[in-house]
This record gives structure tokens, C-alpha cells and sequence, in this order.
């Protein structure tokens, strides 16, 4: 049976989640499925005494759970231990026997993305996606095309994109991009907010601008750009009803039939965003050009950008250093090193900014 206390040291965890650190109702909602488990592990013993507990917590997610994917476990681990650590700082009387190594000992399983590839929609998948044949008529798989090209080009997470309203939406100008802005409704990780910018690839760009005029054509700009359609007797409609509360679901289903179209194994909706990222870093060449890449990711620094899609480039990396040895030496340019040695400190600085910008077209 359920401790009564140790239920309610969780919810008031998850309120000072909610109210203090601004966490959104989708990941509340995440920490309590998480924290589900260790619910049922502790039983009718009081997290105070946690530390007593035989089998400890991890081994129970590894044995007794250990069907639940690695990343599973790893979040589940994580988050209780944030929670303990949280107990430990707040609740310090309540839980002060708890040993904090104990807390720290709370170790989430190794997730190693070298030996377990990250699934991910390719470009070319996406390409024949975005080339399939649609009736002019049929608005619900029009839609459903240009959500495939959206969440390449973009690489939104599903949440924000089935929430993105047309007002966040801007593709008239030279660098389209999109508002992920909470304020305007869009349902982002953590609240957070942020301008994003899309991809230019022509194919994809096009369908894109096709239902992006068709949905304006039709609707105020708080409705969703990936609107709800409505179908009667072979007839397609946008619907002006309240969108559900399952749109990611919804989406998911309606991919599911455009990749049976096109004759390709499934990929769930997140996919797309590996796709966004591992296209975006294989094309890389500055250090500007990957931060660009993580913080339209939304990432909150390189490091995680890194850590999730770095070995994706493995194959061109190792391409790049097993033919290096080919590669001509670069002899010193003496005359080039007279002329820069003779100039002030105020004509190189002049001078590295013209090749900068040379370098830059």
C-alpha cells in the first residue's frame, strides 16, 4: 500500500516544479508518471527512511522494470533523485538521516549512443514524403504533407508544432522562421521561449508555402497552422472547432498513412527532429554554423547537442581523417608573411575583417 505522506512529499515536489521553477503542465505531468515508480517501490515505507530499502531503487527499475527503454530508466532515475535532493534541501528535519551519498549513489544506467544509433527520418525519406501525389482536394493529406515538410525544415518538437498558431508562423521573408513563443500559445519544453529558423531546401520549402496560403486563405491567425480538417462524404473542410487535446497523437496516426503511401517504414513524429538535426550538423563547417544548429534546437548549450547527435557524424568524420594524409601540404607563403608582418595592429585587424567577409560568401 501507498504511503499517504510519501504521496503527498511528491505533490508538494511537484508544485515547487510548477510554481517556483515555472516547469510546464506537460512536464509535471512527466515527473509524476516517473515518479509513479518509486511510489510503488518505497511501498508503505517512508521516503525518510529510503536508504533501508532492499533491493535499492535502481536495481528494482533495472529487474524488476527492465522492459522499460533505457532512456525510460534513465529519466525515472534522474528525476528521483532531483526529488530527494529537493526533500533533503527543503524537508531538512523530516529527512535528516537520509544519507546523502545515498542520494548521490542514485546513478541513471549509461545510455550509449555510439553502440545504439539514433533513429531518425533522412532526408531522403522526408523528400519522398514531400513528393507524393495529393489531390488539390483533399486538404487532410495536404496538411499532413506539409507537417512532414514543416517538422524537417524546422525541427520543432510535436508538442509545439500541432500548437503553432499562423501569427507564429512567417514565411515571406528571406530567413523564414517561426515564433515558439508560450505567449502565443505554443507548447515548448520547460516554457521556453525562442525565434527558430528553417531550413531552405526547395522541395520542402514549396509545399510548405502551398498549405501555409491555403490555411490563411481561410482562417484568423490565432488558428493552429496545422489545422484541424473535417471530412464528409469524401468532402474535406477546415474545421473551426476547438482543437483536441491530442493533437500529437492525431498526428502521429495521420504520418503513419502518408508514410504507407510512400511505401516507407514508420517514424514517429520526433523523428523528424533527429532528421532536422543530423542533416543540419552533417553540413556544418564553422563552429557558428553548429551553434546555429543547437540553439534552434532550443539545446541549452552545445554540450547536449553534442552529446545526442555528435557519433551521427562518425561516418563523414572518419571519411575526413582517413583521407587527410592525401591532402597537400600547406608550405609558408613568404611573401604574404613579409606584407603582414609590415602592417599595424589596426590594419590586421581591418584586414582579418575583409576576410571574414570574404570568406563568408
Amino acid at each position: 500500500m501507498i504511503n499517504r505522506a510519501n504521496y503527498h512529499l511528491i505533490e508538494d515536489f511537484l508544485a515547487y516544479e510548477r510554481d517556483t521553477l515555472g516547469r510546464s503542465e506537460g512536464t509535471i505531468g512527466r515527473y509524476r508518471s516517473w515518479l509513479r515508480f518509486l511510489l510503488n517501490w518505497a511501498d508503505d515505507v517512508p521516503f525518510p527512511t529510503a536508504h533501508k530499502i532492499s533491493p535499492s531503487f535502481g536495481h528494482f527499475i533495472r529487474k524488476s522494470h527492465g522492459s522499460l527503454a533505457l532512456e525510460s530508466q534513465k529519466k525515472i532515475i534522474e528525476t528521483t533523485r532531483v526529488f530527494f535532493r529537493w526533500a533533503k534541501l527543503y524537508k531538512p528535519a523530516k529527512f535528516l538521516k537520509l544519507p546523502p551519498h545515498w542520494i548521490n549513489d542514485l546513478v541513471p544506467p549509461t545510455i550509449n549512443r555510439q553502440n545504439n544509433d539514433l533513429e531518425y527520418v533522412r532526408y531522403e525519406e522526408a523528400l519522398q514524403l514531400v513528393a507524393l501525389p495529393i489531390e488539390e482536394t483533399n486538404l487532410a493529406l495536404l496538411r499532413d504533407k506539409a507537417a512532414a515538410a514543416m517538422l524537417f525544415l524546422s525541427g520543432a518538437r510535436v508538442g509545439a508544432f500541432v500548437t503553432l498558431p499562423l501569427s507564429a508562423v512567417h514565411l515571406e521573408t528571406e530567413h523564414p522562421f517561426i515564433n515558439q513563443w508560450p505567449e502565443l500559445g505554443v507548447h515548448t519544453k520547460n516554457s521556453k521561449k525562442a525565434t527558430t529558423f528553417l531550413f531552405k531546401i526547395p522541395e520542402m520549402i514549396s509545399v510548405v508555402h502551398e498549405w501555409d496560403a491555403v490555411v490563411r486563405r481561410q482562417c484568423p491567425s490565432t488558428y493552429p497552422w496545422y489545422a484541424p480538417i473535417d471530412a464528409n462524404w469524401g468532402e474535406y473542410t477546415i474545421s473551426y472547432k476547438e482543437p483536441g487535446k491530442n493533437r500529437e497523437h492525431a498526428l502521429a496516426k495521420r504520418l503513419r498513412l502518408l508514410y504507407s503511401m510512400a511505401g516507407l517504414p514508420y517514424k514517429s513524429p520526433h523523428k523528424f527532429r533527429h532528421g532536422y538535426a543530423t542533416y543540419g550538423l552533417a553540413h556544418c563547417r564553422t563552429m557558428p554554423e553548429y551553434q546555429a544548429i543547437s540553439r534552434n534546437l532550443m539545446h541549452s548549450n552545445i554540450a547536449i547537442t553534442d552529446k545526442i547527435y555528435a557519433h551521427l557524424e562518425e561516418n563523414e568524420r572518419a571519411k575526413l581523417l582517413t583521407n587527410l594524409h592525401a591532402n597537400p601540404v600547406c608550405l609558408p607563403n613568404d611573401e604574404l608573411d613579409q606584407y603582414l608582418s609590415a602592417l599595424s595592429k589596426d590594419d590586421l585587424l581591418e584586414a582579418i575583417s575583409k576576410a571574414s567577409r570574404l570568406l563568408a560568401r
